[in-house]
């Protein structure tokens, strides 16, 4: 089972379950993302990388466990939020050492039932 990051708790709180799961995509969009290209911009790849593959463990485990295919018909928000991020790393160019990172995050994630039962996310 992947762990949830208790710091994105609050992102995928009950509350912010609505139609395609919006109100997560936004927080994601406004408070993750600029969080995550300021680290890339500062040269901190790999904690960049780090909260990227944290918050796609997290919203993996509540997307199961909170049913959240249960809220949404063509999209689901956050699954498009993360891979903004994940093209937002990959243009950075990071190294060697945070691809193999990322490429063992996207392994550990494509092993979870969300991957094999629900195709999300579909873009690793």
């Amino acid at each position: 089972m992947l762990p949830i990051n208790p710091q994105f708790e609050s992102l995928f709180n009950p509350h912010n379950i609505d139609e395609d799961c919006k109100k997560i995509a936004d927080e994601i969009d406004t408070v993750v993302r600029p969080q995550i290209c300021e680290m890339l911009k500062a040269g901190k790849c790999k904690e960049a990388v780090t909260l990227y593959l944290d918050l796609m463990r997290t919203m993996v485990r509540h997307f199961v466990d909170d049913e959240h295919y249960c809220y949404f018909d063509d999209m689901y928000a956050p699954e498009y939020s993360l891979q903004r991020i994940y093209e937002d790393i990959k243009q950075c160019g990071i190294g060697d050492e945070e691809q193999v990172m990322l490429d063992i995050g996207h392994s550990e994630i494509m092993d979870s039932e969300c991957y094999h039962e629900y195709d999300y996310p579909s873009y690793i």
